[in-house]
């Protein structure tokens, strides 16, 4: 593919095709100069080092990632918006583990607390609004779901998910959150 024009999103994109092909540490800049047809110090002037094109490549992933979580949310609350959540949040693991598998690398923590934990703790503070939830407890939440998913990670790599064994480990662990958090009144 000979490219006329090339900037900084034309290498993202090619970039981000290339780590669903071949994990984030086969990211190389000669491959994508080879896939693009340019030459490889050409590159640098729209990605800088292949650390910091990873570093871009994982937080668009990011982001795509969050858009999806939001749009799952959409018209939908408390047990209905969290098994949605969840359902999305397999999805995405499932379509994208190659991404998804390096949310929770050590180097990538950061992007994920700005673009993941962040978000999903004010979906936690507004599914289970009821509850009242401190800041503390939707952290906790936050904590056990994310942990729960992480978990997840490494059975993609071994099978295919059952949606039926998703929504009732979901409503499980709903069912628990609230049975732990709900206030009572006196």
């Amino acid at each position: 593919m000979k490219t006329s024009r090339l900037n900084r999103e034309i290498v993202i994109k090619c970039a981000m095709d290339l780590v669903h092909e071949s994990g984030i540490h086969g990211l190389r800049l000669n491959k994508i100069a080879e896939r693009l047809d340019v030459k490889s110090p050409s590159l640098y002037t729209h990605t800088g080092s292949v650390t910091e094109l990873r570093q871009s490549v994982v937080r668009r992933a990011m982001e795509e990632f969050r858009e999806q979580l939001i749009d799952s949310l959409l018209g939908r609350a408390e047990r209905c918006a969290f098994i949605e959540l969840g359902k999305t949040w397999t999805t995405y693991a499932n379509k994208h583990t190659a991404f998804y598998i390096v949310f929770y690398e050590k180097e990538y923590i950061d992007s994920y607390e700005k673009h993941i934990s962040s978000f999903l703790r004010a979906a936690f503070e507004r599914i289970f609004l009821t509850c009242d939830l401190s800041d503390h407890e939707v952290i906790q939440v936050e904590r056990v779901v994310t942990n729960y998913f992480r978990g997840y990670s490494d059975r993609l790599l071994e099978t295919s998910f059952d949606e039926a064994d998703l929504v009732s480990d979901l409503e499980i662990i709903y069912n628990g959150i609230l049975h732990n958090f709900t206030k009572v009144s006196q």
